[in-house]
């Protein structure tokens, strides 16, 4: 059985060299291996790992569409920057995200089916993963015991979005039944397992952690993809989600220390989202959390391409990952164009203001009126006159720029205002000392 579960997977996944590049790229990156001691198909690590007793019970389209669930979760790296404190709740999430953009006949249901609101339609993960949280935060489920807040996303959702897919029949097994289950004699219907997170999101979550080689190969893969125009079926709103997901080279925790010597706080806290340094996940890790204020301005003049301004707000998005609670933002040109924004999530859609000319001088002259940052980074092209030094010496600036050319040109003549850095596209950030 081992073997032929393989060769099942193999043949769905050659034929996806014409038609599915860059899907091919993406599940080719990871080691296929048979594990017999799992219930269904997981993602971690690296690998791809199946019990060839759930891959036996897919027909060939439920394969190929289970096979294709699984490439998207690795492309969108869920596994590899999405790790959140509540296991199963995590899995929802996850599973809530790519049936939004996919649509599969998986019995996997939609946002308008979980929260009963069209408006969270084709969503992003953070969002859904604390929307779900918040229908019932009392019983949450952690990485330790699974819980009923994403019981609203069991198997039997309709999972077909608008179009008129055909139905798939799924037999309901009790989740006693599924939990005390083994390998040996697996539930009747392990598609319902590997649908319902109180059933296997724990245990396919178990080792999602972050991990910045995957994640940078991973982006490799979807640049080569974006300049070969090799997409195959991804398109539209996937693609977007799947571009803003590219990590802005930058070493966020380098430039936090630019801001100040004591950035640490003092007060160490137990999380799930680190392993024990002795035991792994099996015990609880610990993080000391940032405590520096930052304001992060960016320039929206018309120089500045959207490319440009989509690595600008996911430099943002990345700073949540390193513990910074919140961050203020604010947009500027000629003039500070927006009241300040408080991000205390990543943000997948910000609305831009400005696309004028560029004057640095509003931005220190907010700076000297609200004196309680720690930092203040200004992300730019640089292509503006030269400011006079804020009176407000306390917060530290940090110059970022879109790259390292404009870096080169524009970074000397601001030098003595701060410190400065720069966007590099295969290498990780340069920094002036």
């Amino acid at each position: 059985m081992k073997t032929f579960a393989r060769h099942r997977i193999a043949s769905i996944v050659e034929k996806w060299l014409l038609v599915e590049p860059l899907l091919l790229a993406t599940w080719t990156s990871h080691t296929l291996v048979s594990e017999p001691r799992i219930k269904t198909i997981r993602v971690q690590r690296g690998r791809i790992e199946y019990n060839p007793g759930f891959i036996e019970q897919l027909n060939d389209r439920l394969l190929e569409a289970t096979l294709r669930f699984e490439a998207l979760r690795i492309l969108l790296k869920h596994p590899y920057s999405r790790r959140q404190a509540h296991s199963a709740t995590s899995y929802a999430a996850s599973n809530l995200t790519l049936q939004e953009y996919l649509q599969t006949e998986l019995p996997f249901p939609r946002a308008r089916h979980v929260f009963g609101d069209r408006s969270y339609d084709k969503q992003f993960f953070e969002f859904y993963y604390h929307k779900l949280l918040d229908q019932e935060p009392s019983s949450a489920p952690t990485s330790s015991s699974e819980g009923t807040a994403s019981g609203a996303l069991k198997a039997g959702g309709t999972g077909t979005g608008e179009a008129a897919l055909e139905s798939v029949s799924i037999k309901s097994e009790s989740s006693e039944a599924a939990s005390t289950s083994t390998p040996s004699d697996p539930p009747t219907d392990l598609l319902s397992v590997y649908t319902d997170p109180t059933l296997s999101g724990i245990e396919n979550t178990d080792q999602w952690d972050q991990d910045e080689l995957l994640s940078d190969r991973l982006d490799e893969l979807v640049r080569t993809a974006q300049a070969n125009n090799s997409w195959g079926s991804i398109g539209g709103k996937l693609r977007e989600q799947i571009l803003a997901n590219l990590h802005p080279k930058l070493d966020y925790r380098a430039v936090l220390r630019k801001f100040r010597t004591s950035i640490l706080s003092q007060q160490r806290r137990l999380t799930r989202m680190k392993p024990n340094r002795r035991y792994g996940f099996a015990y609880m890790g610990s993080r000391r959390d940032f405590t520096t204020r930052l304001l992060f301005a960016i320039d929206v003049s018309g120089s500045m391409g959207t490319e440009e301004l989509r690595q600008g707000f996911s430099v943002v998005n990345r700073f949540f990952n390193y513990g910074v609670p919140t961050i203020d933002v604010i947009q500027f040109d000629a003039k500070i164009t927006t009241d300040i924004m408080t991000f205390r999530r990543a943000q997948q859609k910000v609305q831009l203001t400005g696309r004028g000319g560029t004057n640095f001088a509003p931005v220190l002259a907010y700076l000297n009126e609200h004196r309680d940052y720690d930092g203040l980074i200004i992300y730019t092209d640089g292509y503006a006159p030269c400011p006079e030094p804020p009176q407000n010496r306390r917060t530290r600036i940090l110059w970022l720029f879109v790259s390292e050319e404009h870096y080169r040109s524009c970074y000397p003549n601001l030098q003595h205002l701060g410190q400065g850095a720069y966007l590099k596209a295969n290498a990780p950030i340069s920094a002036s000392a």
